[in-house]
């Protein structure tokens, strides 16, 4: 079945597509939109409608800007954290390339972080988590 999506001034058509085995899928600029996220991943046939990985052995590369801007950063950090691990279960694999987003924020510069997740997480824990040293997310980030 097919659904046509209209999302801001881009215009998609959404379809039933299995992950090819050997593929390689790239997908940018999320900036914290949790349901885009979900949504571009299913497009490819990359997860399940639970949510789970489906790629079985193929490659997603995100290129960066995981975070800032939309509600959801941290939800999509982890998102993409749980199908780093499914991913190497199945044989295949997710690379998360470092954005400018993410530099900003192992920086301490929290301008584009949404301000509601901010300030429900709260600046001070939020600058802890990005600590390029010390915090949990930061040396993440840093690989």
């Amino acid at each position: 079945s097919r659904e046509t999506v209209l999302r801001g001034s881009a215009l998609s058509e959404r379809r039933k597509i299995s992950a090819s085995p050997l593929m390689v899928y790239a997908i940018a600029d999320l900036h914290g939109d949790y349901d885009q996220a979900i949504a571009a991943l299913r497009l490819c046939g990359l997860i399940a409608a639970d949510g789970s990985w489906a790629g079985g052995n193929a490659t997603l590369v995100q290129t960066g800007d995981l975070v800032d801007r939309g509600p959801d950063s941290l939800k999509v950090l982890e998102l993409f954290r749980t199908l780093r691990r499914q991913a190497a279960q199945a044989g295949g694999r997710v690379v998360t390339l470092l954005g400018n987003h993410e530099a900003l924020n192992l920086e301490g510069d929290f301008r584009y972080v949404n301000e509601a997740e901010l300030q429900s997480t709260g600046r001070e824990t939020w600058s802890e988590m990005f600590d390029p040293e010390a915090g949990a997310i930061g040396a993440e980030l840093r690989g």
